[in-house]
């Protein structure tokens, strides 16, 4: 996290207007977190992936996981981090919406929208109606293997900016990387009552901006490995 921590740069959001991006959605439960993130790829060789979360939770399931797990969505809802929807669920409507706004009034270009499309066919579908570029991403190790090592390349290249979003520090913080015998990897969390939702949707998005706005930094230079000593080195 320290190393996450170094990539806390100042987004100057007025500059975010008019730029490309893509959006990661997961959806996970409608009773629970909700994470919508975008992702503006860099322009020049200088810039950075910067990463825009947004979370909902509803209030009724917030008040409960407050007073049972010690996590501070209140303090988060207070200072602008998360927003609480009313009721015992989540309404999707309410996302769409949102989504709709970040598009037409705040006029982030957003090019794709990526999801687990399992059990949010509707809001695809209403997603689709309004015009934005929907897909699929599967959320496992095939999907989300190659994005995640990006982004733990790309964070130890100081190359993300998220401007220090303590919600979206929390998801990460959460992480757990499990491995498969091929040596692939994807995000879980080792506890229940942790989250990481919005560490699954800066992947997925990040995933797409890589795909739609460039050649993958693995077709240049290798993967960055660590080795035995605690030193990086990059394969051919």
């Amino acid at each position: 996290m320290e190393l996450w921590d170094a990539c806390d740069f100042e987004i100057n959001m007025p500059m975010l207007k008019g730029r490309s991006c893509y959006g990661g959605l997961d959806l996970s439960s409608t009773q629970d977190l909700t994470a919508f993130v975008l992702c503006f790829p860099p322009e020049d060789e200088e810039d950075k992936y910067i990463f825009l979360p947004f979370f909902w939770i509803p209030e009724e399931r917030m008040r409960d996981r407050i007073q049972n797990d010690n996590v501070m969505y209140d303090k988060w809802e207070a200072q602008g981090h998360i927003d609480m929807t009313d009721g015992a669920v989540i309404n999707y409507r309410y996302i769409e919406q949102k989504i709709k706004h970040l598009r037409d009034v705040k006029g982030y270009k957003i090019r794709e929208i990526v999801l687990d499309r399992w059990g949010a066919t509707l809001l695809s579908q209403n997603l689709d109606d309004a015009g934005f570029r929907v897909g699929g991403f599967g959320q496992g190790y095939k999907s989300m293997s190659p994005a995640s090592k990006e982004l733990m390349n790309f964070v130890l290249e100081k190359k993300i900016a998220h401007g220090g979003h303590p919600v979206l520090r929390w998801c990460f913080d959460n992480v757990v990387m499990k491995t498969d015998e091929a040596g692939n990897i994807k995000p879980n969390k080792e506890k229940a009552t942790q989250k990481i939702d919005g560490a699954v949707a800066s992947i997925m998005a990040l995933d797409r901006a890589i795909k739609r706005e460039g050649r993958s930094v693995y077709e240049t230079r290798g993967v960055l490995m660590l080795d035995r000593r605690g030193g990086y080195h990059y394969t051919s």
